[in-house]
């Protein structure tokens, strides 16, 4: 029996999972239904750019005994004068159908939809055979550069055999592609959005800003501009950043974080950054213990049952 195969979660607790409705494989409903046989009582799905399979997950939630966090990944405006460069932010117990969020992310994904056009555009000009249908039948949900990805690795497997090749060549940052968007929210506004829709805005994986100068500064700039959590725990060694690493030196990596968090009275975070079968990484690979995940939550939404409130409320207002 294939439910017989698949090992347990490391972690019960996963808050950083994506799903169809962004870059990941499986539909929200799958991936609660494999958080339940893994093992995993709450994790958090935070699509980019996208509440699309929020509704979807918790319904399944609901029905597989798995706790569901409304939850979202916001892709951020590159200011590089700033040191601001490739940002996500986590936005976590969102009211996703507020009207005030959903009026700022339909115009984040306008702003991503006319980029992905104009980069499919500059492909087409530099002699890549590939067409705007092509990339949106790979996106069922928000587009995103590994739809690019993926489109280029099926019509030209030399040139890019793997996703990682594409990411180091045409898709790179500062690469040929680079178009910025049209609109982009800046990191104290989308922090300031998600807080006024109830949530908890957490930075997401700094050890992955190979571009930014200086990761603990940029830390410690936006834990004045609004952030309330830094997340801590991520599989940094299935990325290229520690990839060969011992688990030593991952460790002492991570370590880093955890001790800048609590030196800024950041609330701690962590999750796999689950893809499915688009990155070798399991759900629940990284997250927190169910006791770190009791006391985040007490401390995000208030023990009463159903009392948002925020930690740190005025921190950086």
């Amino acid at each position: 029996m294939l439910e017989e195969t698949i090992p347990q979660a490391r972690f019960p607790v996963d808050l950083q999972v994506h799903t169809t409705c962004s870059d990941g494989s499986m539909s929200p409903e799958d991936v609660v239904a494999l958080a339940a046989r893994v093992g995993i009582r709450a994790l958090a799905i935070t699509d980019h750019d996208s509440v699309e399979g929020v509704d979807r997950a918790l319904d399944a939630g609901r029905r597989y005994g798995v706790e569901v966090i409304p939850a979202v990944e916001l892709s951020l405006c590159n200011e590089p004068e700033r040191d601001f460069v490739d940002l996500d932010l986590l936005g976590y117990w969102i009211d996703h159908h507020h009207p005030l969020f959903e009026e700022a992310l339909r115009k984040v994904v306008e702003g991503r939809i006319e980029q992905k056009r104009l980069q499919v555009q500059r492909l087409q000009e530099m002699g890549y055979q590939i067409t705007w249908e092509e990339v949106q039948a790979r996106a069922k949900g928000v587009p995103g550069r590994p739809h690019l990805a993926q489109v280029l690795m099926e019509k030209y497997p030399e040139e890019f055999p793997s996703m990682d090749a594409a990411f180091a060549t045409v898709l790179r940052n500062d690469g040929p592609l680079y178009i910025p968007r049209p609109f982009a929210l800046r990191l104290e506004d989308a922090a300031q959005l998600i807080r006024d829709v109830g949530g908890l805005p957490v930075l997401a994986h700094p050890g992955l800003y190979t571009e930014v100068r200086d990761v603990e500064g940029l830390v410690e700039r936006v834990a004045g501009l609004g952030v309330q959590g830094l997340e801590v725990w991520y599989p940094y060694d299935k990325t290229r950043v520690c990839r060969g690493c011992d688990k030593r030196q991952l460790h002492a990596f991570i370590r880093r974080f955890e001790q800048l968090a609590d030196r800024l009275g950041l609330l701690k975070t962590g999750g796999s950054d689950f893809h499915g079968l688009h990155k070798p990484i399991a759900l629940g690979e990284q997250g927190l213990t169910w006791q770190q995940y009791v006391r985040l939550r007490a401390e995000v939404l208030g023990t009463g049952s159903g009392n948002r409130t925020r930690v740190n409320a005025d921190k950086g207002a």
